[in-house]
């Protein structure tokens, strides 16, 4: 683990430092400030171990690309409206939790490319359904689709759902075992598209006719035998967040916890609570709120409300 975060602050230091260089040779001081809002090169960061843990913010993001068989030019419309209420917040990074683009087109992404650069924090993608229409442009634009990174003492995650239809095995749920070995986090946020939770044979599978696109699940994945307990397992607060929800047939929002796991799906495309999440962390104290794209308070209240026991008693 320390060998892997030891190499993955020399590699950020060494791409910043060329990136830069190539910048300050062509265009000057207004080309540094794009490289640093730029997703593509936001890598593992590794807080100090000698300076105490600071409060920081940070926002994620579901089904981007907004309302079904609606292409458009960037990331859907109400929620670009707002980006100026994001960038208020000086949140250290965003999270798109997939379904970036309708399609995985060259000029799709330099549409989505164009609006991020109005944001003033990085964003990383975990990837979708949609995103994956063409896997391998997606890796020659923005890298490896899984990959794990550290920040004030908190492990983040990102896993990519798509590879072996919400299985999460081979090199990638090695990579997993990788990231979480020392035990050592306040918090644990894993980032995936698809709601892995969602099987049959479990009572979350009430959701299924929830979820954004249930078509592309298969009944049955290894998040309850293999994954779960890893992380459960773990001595720290751990949060699985989905970003398949959010379409007008679909819940936009769900949330539910037990013992030391959160799972929680928020995301956006037409439906009445579509909606962006806020975390707020200082220390062991984690803070959710999930941003309406139409300004409104949630009708539930809170995000908590929005439990299995809802979703199980409302048709």
């Amino acid at each position: 683990m320390r060998r892997y975060l030891i190499l993955s602050l020399i590699i950020s230091l060494v791409v910043t430092a060329l990136s830069l260089l190539s910048a300050g040779c062509s265009s000057g001081s207004g080309d540094q400030r794009a490289f640093s809002n730029d997703h593509r090169v936001f890598l593992p960061v590794i807080a100090s171990s000698e300076r105490p843990a600071e409060r920081y913010t940070f926002f994620v993001a579901g089904h981007t690309y907004g309302v079904p068989e609606v292409n458009n030019p960037g990331v859907h419309p109400p929620f670009k409206a707002m980006f100026p209420q994001i960038n208020s917040l000086h949140p250290v990074f965003g999270v798109f939790t997939g379904d970036i683009v309708i399609k995985s087109t060259p000029t799709d992404w330099d549409e989505v490319d164009a609006d991020l650069a109005e944001l003033t924090a990085p964003v990383h993608f975990a990837v979708g359904n949609h995103d994956m229409t063409n896997r391998d442009l997606f890796v020659s634009r923005y890298g490896p689709t899984y990959y794990a990174f550290e920040y004030q003492g908190d492990l983040f995650i990102v896993l990519d759902g798509e590879l072996n239809q919400g299985n999460i095995v081979g090199e990638q749920m090695g990579v997993l075992r990788d990231m979480i070995q020392g035990n050592r986090w306040q918090n644990v946020f894993v980032f995936v598209h698809r709601l892995l939770w969602v099987t049959e044979g479990t009572p979350y599978y009430v959701l299924r006719d929830r979820i954004n696109n249930p078509s592309v699940y298969t009944s049955q994945n290894n998040f309850w035998e293999d994954v779960e307990p890893l992380l459960r397992g773990l001595d720290a607060q751990v949060y699985v967040v989905a970003g398949d929800v959010g379409v007008t047939w679909a819940m936009a929002l769900f949330y539910e916890e037990y013992e030391n796991m959160h799972l929680i799906a928020s995301g956006m495309g037409g439906s009445e609570e579509e909606n962006f999440l806020v975390f707020d962390v200082d220390a062991a104290d984690v803070r959710i709120q999930a941003q309406r794209l139409d300004g409104q308070p949630l009708e539930r209240g809170v995000i908590e409300a929005y439990n299995l026991a809802y979703y199980s008693s409302v048709p």
